[in-house]
């Protein structure tokens, strides 16, 4: 029986061997709603000072945690002697995001030459990046020989950075092995891994979560991986007393191609009912109330190959937040801060981001931001959306109706919006449009105040007066925000 104190927020609890998972827990810096992070790839600045700026523009925008490589190959650099750590740059990143006020979802990944015979033999740099065919072969991406190695260089970087960090996620995207676990994806390697890691971070610190490294969710056609539910099922198979490994489920629930957020189609679902797989893949396991983080999702703006508008990109991030947080998720992390120049126009990696190459802000910037400001000190309370009519969509060709209720003292906020892309919606350089449903749908919604607050997912905001006890609104894709005020409730005695 394994005992353990786990702390995910200020609560904490006893873990008994398979007590139940702390899902309605949140990591420190959450707002009551749950934890908005984001990636740290592709910040600018030279300086410290420029790169803490960089940083608070994200927390500006009310993101309160970055997720950060501490790769082993960057705090002990290959070759002899061995051991011989040095953090300094890893330290320079964290102080600029601790100086900006934002908290750290370390990475621990990825192998190290030193320790992996396969690495040592391939040697040299990778080629690809957001390229075809990406990271392939790059010698650090090997699996080290022996897990107590990897588990060594954990528990030295968990008593480096000791509580500037809030959780440990242990590789990342493992299931595509043909990237980052070359050179093919191996369940029952990465479990060993996993549990030899947790048994080291949680001897430094039983008090920080220890994460099953984010999965990449969909298998890919025509691409080599196994999909995040098979890999997990597959982990589970080979050690059934896995879940004692670690404390939450990352995972990310890219829309390949890149679809509208809820829009469902064969096999795949969509990447809102990637959660409900995920779940139903640790039921079966006995863990189904371990709480899922995700840890990177995002839509690139690029008009060459599968980009999707920077105006789609704003809706998406707005519909994202407000649904996610309705699903009972703790945590969603964005991939990524910024853009960077790509001539060619191939490179994926390139537009994921909520900056231009020249640091101007995207819409998706600004929607990112809206939300943090209506929806501050609130929690979610209801789905509205069937009681209002609205309609549930269908594979293909979309047009779902949403109406998130979310609640803080004295205030009610409805987040309405009409999903109504299809799978025809235009990518790359096609039209946008391809909607099968129509571009628009009424609703009426209850209240019970005279006059509401309207705010767009773009922060434009206009007060109507309600009808009868509601007020008339016309829902498309891109979010409306019915603030009202409600008399905040007295407490007894």
């Amino acid at each position: 029986m394994r005992l353990r104190h786990a702390a995910i927020g200020a609560a904490t609890v006893l873990l008994v061997a398979s007590a139940p998972a702390r899902a309605a827990v949140l990591p420190p810096g959450s707002a009551p709603y749950g934890l908005v992070a984001s990636n740290a790839n592709f910040v600018p600045g030279n300086t410290l000072a420029q790169r803490t700026a960089n940083y608070r523009r994200l927390y500006n925008a009310g993101v309160r945690a970055i997720r950060v490589d501490l790769n082993w190959v960057q705090v002990e650099p290959p070759g002899k002697p061995l051991h011989d750590y040095d953090f300094r740059d890893r330290d320079r990143e964290v102080r600029a995001i601790t100086g900006a006020g934002l908290r750290v979802i370390g990475i621990l990944a990825y192998g190290h030459p030193d320790y992996s015979s396969r690495g040592t033999f391939v040697g040299s740099t990778p080629a690809g990046g957001g390229v075809p065919p990406f990271y392939v072969l790059g010698a650090q991406y090997f699996p080290p020989d022996d897990p107590a190695q990897f588990a060594r260089y954990a528990r030295t970087v968990a008593r480096h950075y000791g509580r500037e960090v809030i959780a440990w996620e242990v590789w990342n995207e493992e299931n595509e092995g043909w990237r980052f676990w070359p050179p093919h994806e191996d369940p029952a390697a990465y479990g060993r891994l996993l549990c030899a890691a947790d048994r080291a971070l949680t001897a430094v610190d039983p008090h920080t979560p220890v994460l099953f490294g984010g999965v990449f969710f969909p298998a890919v056609q025509d691409l080599p991986g196994t999909s995040g539910p098979h890999f997990v099922d597959q982990a589970y198979a080979a050690n059934a007393r896995l879940g004692r490994c670690y404390d939450a489920m990352a995972y990310h629930p890219y829309p390949y191609p890149f679809t509208a957020p809820e829009l469902d189609v064969p096999i795949r679902g969509s990447v809102l009912s990637a959660a409900d797989q995920m779940r139903a893949v640790l039921s079966r396991h006995g863990d189904g109330r371990k709480p899922l983080w995700i840890t990177e999702v995002g839509w690139p703006t690029h008009s060459r190959a599968y980009g999707v508008s920077e105006a789609k990109q704003a809706e998406y991030v707005a519909r994202m937040q407000a649904a996610t947080f309705a699903q009972r998720l703790p945590v969603l992390t964005w991939y990524t801060y910024g853009d960077y120049a790509d001539p060619t126009g191939l490179n994926q990696e390139a537009y994921f981001g909520f900056f231009r190459p020249d640091g101007t802000a995207k819409p998706s910037y600004t929607a990112l931001s809206t939300f943090g400001r209506v929806f501050r000190g609130s929690r979610f309370a209801v789905d509205r959306s069937r009681a209002l009519g609205l309609p549930p969509g269908a594979l293909f060709t979309g047009g779902r109706g949403f109406a998130l209720e979310y609640r803080r003292p004295g205030a009610r906020i409805v987040a309405l919006w009409y999903a109504n892309e299809s799978v025809a919606e235009g990518q790359g350089p096609l039209p946008a449009g391809g909607t099968a449903q129509p571009a628009t749908i009424p609703v009426e919604l209850p209240v019970s105040s005279r006059r509401v607050r309207l705010v767009d997912y773009l922060g434009r905001e206009r007060t109507v007066a309600a009808s009868h006890g509601k007020v008339r609104l016309v829902l498309g894709p891109g979010p409306v925000y019915v603030v009202e005020s409600v008399p905040a409730r007295r407490r007894r005695g």
